[in-house]
């Protein structure tokens, strides 16, 4: 029924406990696909060492993580996928649910669940829980409660809807989740199941770190602008905007920062720019 896939790089400390995660699903009729992709420690050897015939390890040489993914998705022989990251972790009933969904709702093509953060000793950090339930616009929910309902951990697509928009770019070093997310969001709701089954783990080893890269390596700024749909995409997409200009600025990057604003600066005026500073001013006043 689902093909499971876990992309692989230099991860063989958390490896083992994210499959098992996997395995030991109380729904059983699926594939794991594990791709690494040209790991230089001895994930691969972790992942040899479990013995589940539900299991397929591929191997290939380094190309980032959008590249592995879309390697996943090719030898993929199920209908609908899912995938972990290879550091995150399922709640026993991930794939129960998931699955019910998929029977229950004909026409349904994405599927996510809400979700929490945690450290590798198991502590939640923070819940994402959204409170809502069924079909929902992705922009309007995520300008709605300032969260992502969707992340790689949580996300399950039909094989043929996520191949329609021709998988993950290997273009983009930084969002390249995000792209796949609004590309299909521009033309399906979003199921959502208002539980918490899914688990990210912030402190997992060689997790990306938080600064960004150049500009033109990430979603926000190869972003079509002009094949936004809705009203609620572009406040979503002006605020994605706004806040790597602001990481920018913080980060003391200022060529970074005018290189995005010229990118978007018939989207993006001073009247959003003043606002989004206002905005931030008055949440830091609030604090305090």
């Amino acid at each position: 029924m689902i093909s499971i896939i876990i992309p692989l790089y230099n991860k063989s400390q958390s490896i083992e406990k994210t499959i098992f995660s996997v395995l030991s699903q109380s729904y059983k009729d699926f594939e794991l696909l594990i791709v690494d992709d040209g790991s230089t420690d001895n994930s691969a050897s972790v992942v040899n060492g479990i013995i589940d015939k539900r299991i397929r390890l591929i191997e290939k040489e380094n190309g980032g993580v959008s590249s592995a993914r879309n390697t996943g998705v090719h030898a993929a022989k199920y209908d609908w996928i899912s995938f972990l990251d290879a550091d995150d972790l399922w709640h026993i009933d991930f794939l129960k649910n998931i699955v019910e969904v998929i029977e229950e709702q004909k026409e349904v093509q994405i599927i996510t669940t809400d979700y929490e953060t945690r450290t590798s000793n198991g502590d939640i950090i923070k819940s994402y829980v959204a409170h809502k339930k069924g079909y929902v616009d992705f922009f309007a929910v995520t300008n709605e409660i300032g969260f992502h309902i969707l992340n790689m951990s949580t996300f399950c697509v039909r094989k043929s809807t996520l191949i329609q928009i021709d998988l993950f770019s290997t273009s983009i070093s930084h969002g390249e989740d995000m792209e796949v997310f609004e590309k299909l969001a521009r033309n399906h709701k979003i199921y959502l199941i208002d539980k918490i089954l899914s688990y990210y783990i912030q402190d997992a080893e060689n997790r990306a770190s938080y600064k960004i890269p150049n500009p033109n390596k990430t979603r926000v700024y190869q972003v079509d602008t002009e094949g936004i749909l809705s009203e609620h995409e572009k406040k979503y997409q002006k605020d994605r905007i706004l806040v790597y200009m602001h990481d920018y600025f913080v980060q003391g990057r200022m060529n970074c920062l005018v290189m995005l604003y010229s990118q978007h600066s018939g989207f993006i005026n001073f009247v959003d720019i003043a606002s989004y500073v206002y905005e931030r001013l008055k949440l830091k006043v609030l604090k305090n």
